[in-house]
């Protein structure tokens, strides 16, 4: 039940410039926030290290065998990590799961020491790192809070995150700048990933009532043993909306991918122009140059984003319509590049449309990806979400991989034909996306409690004789709502539709009216003060300003 009057803390204000924040929920928030920037810090810092083993001792054609392993390996952690969530409590999971990581990645260390070419297998487990530990993290977030919290909140938790990646890959360079060996790196990303243990259970904690899922909204059944042995898939597979949760991601990463394949053919032919006009020494240099100004762009664009339109977009449009933007902008963007280039070679179209794509995947994409699972059950969320987070993801990537062998190989396709399929495969995405949203609307319309405010009791009425000072402050249970996680804005004008005279003013935030009355004042006023919730349902009350002692 949301209640008024309460002040903000200092750290509410703060994040209240990015979305909707209540009373008591700062805490919590700073918590997942620090825990997703701990976990992308300790992911980036991986990364970066088998880019080093792989190239070193494999070369490129061992890391796309490596990306086809992770899938085959998936295949069997999947089903063992359900039987593990069915063991055990959400912290005890994390924990758990935490722990086999970090002992992985001590493993590693001590191999990688004692001269052992780790390059492959250490390549393949920080794929499943990356998929895993993030997506069990966010079906974490997911059961700690109910949906209208989730959809207010995440925005600000993803901002930790991409805080996070931005950090991880700073600090692996500047590692590398002191002299660092990538070996000696492992040792601390394992201490990033511990420092993550003091947060699980103490962010769960923090979450306040009115923001946790109430038990029926996480309620489930109980599996069969079929099921209980396939985990995950079995969930997906006899689950309409995950079944569509899965041929978005297998777009997504399908149009993502083949995007980048045509922005590397682009970037190759100008590397080579860059070296025949003698600007630049090498061509990879050029190419170094390219990428490094292109990936501060997407940061610079998916941070920006992050922190100042993600909550707007899901206050504007709501999640169902956050769904459709970036298949909007790949279907444009690709359409763009193949009727356009067909006609002229346009390099800085193509690097734009990237860019957009790239910076709206990051931002509103992938917290959108994460806010479609607050519906489910615990599950559904934890299984299903993992399931399709990790296996079905890398699925994704090898058929667009297969794809596209296939088309320059078999079929002859030029890049602008490439970018005509990827314009169809956006309008597909978009028709998925649109059945996602209506079906997550179902699920909020059957499943989540929906209640508009309501005014309490009357407001008293007041008297302020001219020249008086006014200071009305209404009662902190003066408006409520029922809905678990919903937050009320607060207005106010005269009953007649009219602005407040310009000698008063009125503070939502602790529902006060301050002011003078002036000397000339006679009469009365009717003023009205109206509570309006997420969705827009509202309730008013009213009180009379009195001017003379007698009403």
């Amino acid at each position: 039940m949301a209640r008024t009057g309460h002040p903000l803390t200092p750290l509410e204000r703060l994040f209240s410039l990015f979305t909707k924040v209540g009373p008591g929920e700062g805490r919590s928030v700073l918590l997942f926030a620090l825990n997703a920037f701990l976990l992308l810090v300790c992911y980036y810092l991986l990364k970066t290290t088998r880019e080093v083993f792989i190239l070193t001792e494999y070369g490129a054609e061992g890391a796309s065998y490596a990306i086809g392993a992770q899938a085959v390996v998936l295949l069997f952690v999947v089903p063992l990590y359900g039987l593990l969530f069915r063991a055990s409590d959400a912290t005890t999971l994390i924990r758990r799961i935490t722990l086999i990581f970090v002992a992985a990645i001590g493993m590693f260390y001590g191999l990688g020491r004692s001269g052992v070419e780790i390059g492959f297998i250490y390549y393949v487990f920080v794929g499943l790192f990356g998929v895993l530990a993030i997506a069990q993290f966010w079906a974490f977030a997911t059961d700690c809070y109910n949906v209208k919290s989730g959809q207010r909140l995440f925005p600000v938790i993803m901002i930790g995150a991409s805080a996070g990646a931005l950090a991880g890959a700073q600090a692996a360079k500047m590692l590398s700048w002191i002299g660092l060996p990538p070996i000696e790196t492992l040792w601390v990303a394992a201490l990033t990933l511990l420092a993550t243990l003091l947060l699980g259970s103490t962010a769960m904690n923090a979450v306040p009532g009115s923001a946790r899922p109430r038990e029926d909204e996480t309620a489930e059944e109980k599996p069969d043993k079929l099921e209980q042995a396939l985990g995950g898939f079995a969930l997906v597979f006899r689950n309409r909306y995950l079944v569509m949760i899965v041929m978005l991601v297998l777009l997504l990463n399908w149009v993502n991918s083949t995007g980048e394949v045509i922005l590397k053919d682009f970037v190759a032919n100008w590397a080579t122009e860059q070296v025949a006009l003698g600007l630049v020494a090498d061509r990879a240099t050029a190419i170094a140059a390219f990428y490094s100004d292109f990936f501060f762009w997407v940061n610079l664009g998916g941070f920006a984003l992050q922190a100042l339109l993600v909550a707007r977009v899901y206050r504007w449009i709501g999640v169902s319509g956050a769904l459709l933007i970036l298949p909007i902008i790949a279907a444009v963007g690709y359409g763009l590049i193949a009727f356009a280039i067909a006609l002229v070679p346009l390099f800085g179209l193509v690097k734009w449309v990237k860019v957009m794509e790239n910076s709206v995947d990051y931002s509103i994409m992938n917290t959108t990806r994460q806010t479609i699972f607050l519906p489910l059950d615990k599950a559904e969320k934890y299984e299903g979400k993992m399931a399709i987070d990790t296996f079905f993801w890398r699925v994704g990537d090898m058929v667009q991989a297969g794809a596209f062998f296939v088309g320059l190989h078999y079929l002859g396709m030029t890049i602008v034909q490439f970018a005509l399929v990827n314009m169809v495969l956006a309008v597909v995405w978009l028709g998925v996306a649109i059945m996602i949203g209506r079906r997550y609307r179902y699920l909020l319309a059957n499943n989540v409690f929906n209640a508009a405010p309501e005014l309490t009791r009357q407001i008293a009425d007041l008297t302020a004789p001219p020249g008086a000072e006014v200071h009305h402050q209404l009662d902190d249970d003066q408006f409520i709502d029922r809905d678990p996680g919903d937050l009320l804005t607060y207005s106010a004008q005269l009953a007649s539709g009219a602005p407040l005279p310009s000698w008063m003013t009125f503070e939502p935030a602790t529902l006060t009216f301050r002011g003078r009355v002036p000397d000339d004042a006679s009469g009365f006023m009717e003023i009205e003060v109206v509570a309006k919730d997420i969705e827009g349902l509202s309730a008013a009350g009213s009180f009379f300003l009195y001017h003379a002692a007698e009403a």
